[in-house]
């Protein structure tokens, strides 16, 4: 007996469209945070990160690495920030790629804690 399992459990393909609330993602692959440590000592997204996220804007959605809010809760050299404006401007430089190429990009806020 072959039982056809689109005919038991209707599972949408992977590859289609998927809404989380108002957002429309073009398809279901999300791709988890990942540390580069690519920002050098600044915290400043640069162009290497730039380019970086932009080729991997065809998944549905971006969960960017772990971007410290404030100086003091950096956690490792490389790490980008969000604690000032030129890395603010940087992440601007990220997300407008990740955009150009139809790509959705949440930042994620990371704090390495109290020292």
């Amino acid at each position: 007996m072959t039982v056809n399992i689109s005919e038991v459990s209707p599972v949408p393909s992977l590859f289609s469209p998927v809404s989380l609330g108002k957002i429309e993602l073009a398809n279901r692959i999300v791709m988890a945070p990942l540390t580069r440590v690519r920002a050098g000592s600044s915290g400043i997204p640069g162009d290497l990160m730039v380019e970086y996220y932009r080729q991997r804007a065809s998944v549905g959605m971006i969960i960017t690495e772990g971007t410290y809010p404030d100086h003091a809760s950096q956690g490792y050299v490389g790490e980008p920030g969000i604690a000032t404006d030129e890395q603010a401007a940087g992440w601007q430089r990220v997300f407008e790629a990740v955009h150009a190429e139809g790509g959705r990009i949440v930042l994620q806020i990371m704090h390495a804690g109290r020292g």
